[in-house]
């Protein structure tokens, strides 16, 4: 399915780990969301980027909404009366719409099913996390990283990298003269999606490359994750809003992932 003229693919998410993982070739996995998706309207160098990638999957929801947009012969005014028979079948029909466009693949999942079978498999992984020393509670995550990461998974095999500008030449050749087989980026959008480029084009080593937003921090508790039965009823979202300290930030991003991802995507609809 292609949305904003970038492809996303049809899959299922225990074929592409199987794929990934034999570390054979070197794969690039993104995991664009309607947000990601938006700012390659007006940023062609972040389009091309994420056109860069071996594989993109469908990770939030409002994907599905996009696909069933997409792939139907209907005018802007019957796709938007159909909006709430769209809705019903993402959270009735998930079934019917994983066959037809692809199971969601979540940039956590992916992560933490990587980072345990890493861990079990004695492969080494490279962690390059965002620069932003203004943001005190980060920095003060970052000290304690590795001991956290180490204390969750006792036999894992890692480097950790903060992605410092002027460090970027130093990091890049420790990752190249190491033994690290995956890359993953937590830089957030279009950053980690460079970081990746940038790492990949040096470095032979690395077999996977994954940009994934902050996934490792609900591993060393920095953030809380919604529990199963919220993942499972693809609910994620509304506990986010309900936990989030800074509800009207995670209000805006709602609104633009839900109302302004859905108008661009009947907007620009072929």
């Amino acid at each position: 399915m292609q949305v904003f003229w970038i492809k996303i693919d049809k899959l299922k998410y225990n074929e592409l780990f199987e794929k990934i993982i034999k570390l054979e070739t070197q794969n690039i996995v993104f995991t664009p969301n309607p947000e990601i998706l938006l700012k390659t309207i007006n940023d062609k160098e972040f389009e091309n980027l994420i056109k860069q990638a071996n594989y993109n999957t469908s990770d939030w929801i409002g994907l599905y909404i996009a696909y069933q947009i997409i792939d139907n012969n209907y005018n802007k005014f019957i796709n938007i009366a159909l909006l709430p028979y769209f809705f019903f079948n993402l959270f009735f029909r998930r079934k019917f719409l994983y066959e037809k466009y692809g199971e969601r693949i979540c940039w956590s999942d992916l992560t933490k099913d990587l980072v345990q079978y890493s861990e079990k498999n004695n492969i080494k992984i490279t962690i390059i996390d965002l620069y932003n020393p203004t943001d005190s509670k980060k920095v003060e995550s970052q000290k304690m990283f590795s001991k956290l990461l180490k204390d969750r998974f006792k036999n894992l095999n890692f480097d950790y990298f903060i992605y410092e500008p002027n460090k970027k030449s130093e990091i890049i050749e420790n990752i190249k003269n190491s033994d690290s087989k995956i890359i993953f980026s937590t830089l957030w959008m279009k950053r980690q999606e460079e970081s990746v480029i940038e790492i990949m084009q040096a470095c032979q080593n690395i077999k996977i490359w994954l940009g994934i937003g902050s996934s490792f921090d609900y591993f060393i508790w920095f953030q809380k994750r919604a529990p199963k039965i919220w993942r499972s009823l693809w609910l994620e979202w509304l506990y986010r809003l309900l936990t989030w300290p800074r509800k009207i930030d995670r209000l805006k991003r709602l609104y633009n992932a839900i109302f302004v991802f859905i108008y661009y995507v009947i907007k620009y609809k072929k």
